[in-house]
């Protein structure tokens, strides 16, 4: 993502904001987009970020997120489980003889314990890591402000133009970030 351009909804406080974007762009050269389910057919998405530059409601934003974040969360979530998964199968095959169970077995049955410790282990590693900012996208500019409503289009994430701030509230509402 490094850049993405929305419209704030909602100001959280203490740093925080909810921003509307687009999201149009990225299933355009989805190959699965027909079969997506009906929550990914929504054109627009809300992302919860920080604001550490006082955005205001209605303010049309570029939104950030680094690529060494993206990189080291896609490394915890995809590679954490697998080694945890190699590691209970190798455990499996060591300890087989001395349960007295097939080494297949043994391997399937390690291989799943591991696979499930590391999934708790980035759960819990998840809640740690939520703390550091780092992690989250954040507003890198404001484009334009809701106060300067003659420079600023009309909705710049619609792509009719058809948009306003109670729709994309109403949009926000009903789609929480996770």
């Amino acid at each position: 993502m490094p850049y993405k351009n929305g419209i704030v909804v909602n100001v959280l406080g203490n740093g925080w904001a909810e921003v509307v974007t687009d999201k149009l762009d990225a299933c355009t050269d989805c190959v699965s987009a027909h079969t997506c389910p009906e929550d990914c057919k929504n054109a627009r998405t809300v992302t919860r970020v920080r604001d550490e530059i006082n955005a205001e409601i209605g303010d049309t934003v570029s939104v950030n997120i680094s690529r060494k974040s993206m990189l080291k969360s896609a490394a915890i979530q995809y590679l954490v489980p697998v080694a945890f998964l190699l590691a209970g199968a190798g455990t499996g095959t060591s300890l087989a003889p001395l349960l007295g169970l097939g080494i297949s077995s043994a391997v399937i049955l390690f291989g799943l314990a591991g696979l499930c410790f590391g999934y708790f282990l980035i759960k819990a590693l998840s809640v740690r890591l939520s703390m550091e900012n780092s992690f989250f996208a954040k507003i890198d500019r404001i484009l334009y402000r809701a106060s300067d409503a003659a420079s600023a289009p009309s909705d710049p994430i619609s792509r009719n133009g058809k948009g306003h701030i109670a729709e994309l509230q109403e949009t926000a509402s009903s789609h929480p970030p996770p």
